[in-house]
């Protein structure tokens, strides 16, 4: 599953959205805004899409369950201003096992890191 919101995400509310009817581990990633960014305290960041980003987060959902033995994808995304300590964006991965679980989670928030349609800027 993939979204987008402008809207705060909630910690609690992720484990009961992932599909976990024949998994044995779930492995969720919250992605925090840093209080500090380059050296600098920050107030906060902005992330503003910048071409089709939740197609380009589809094409990592189907990477991910193309190389890895996964039974569900969970990513979320904010976008707007986010305040320190905000959550930016979430990945959880639900599997058979948790080295299925642990290496496709890693390889998702890589993936994440590395998207093109996303622009961010530190707001100091």
């Amino acid at each position: 599953m993939i979204e987008l919101t402008e809207k705060p995400i909630d910690p609690k509310e992720i484990y009961n959205r992932i599909s976990k009817d024949v998994s044995g581990s779930v492995m969720i990633h919250f992605g925090m805004v840093k209080p500090i960014a380059e050296g600098k305290r920050t107030k906060g960041i902005q992330f503003v899409p910048d071409g089709d980003m939740e197609g380009e987060m589809r094409q990592v959902e189907a990477e991910l369950r193309e190389k890895w033995d996964i039974e569900d994808v969970l990513f979320i995304c904010r976008i707007g201003n986010l305040n320190v300590g905000e959550v930016i964006a979430v990945t959880a991965i639900a599997a058979d096992g948790r080295h299925s679980a642990f290496d496709a989670c890693r390889d998702a928030v890589e993936k994440y890191k590395n998207m093109k349609s996303i622009k961010k800027k530190e707001l100091f």
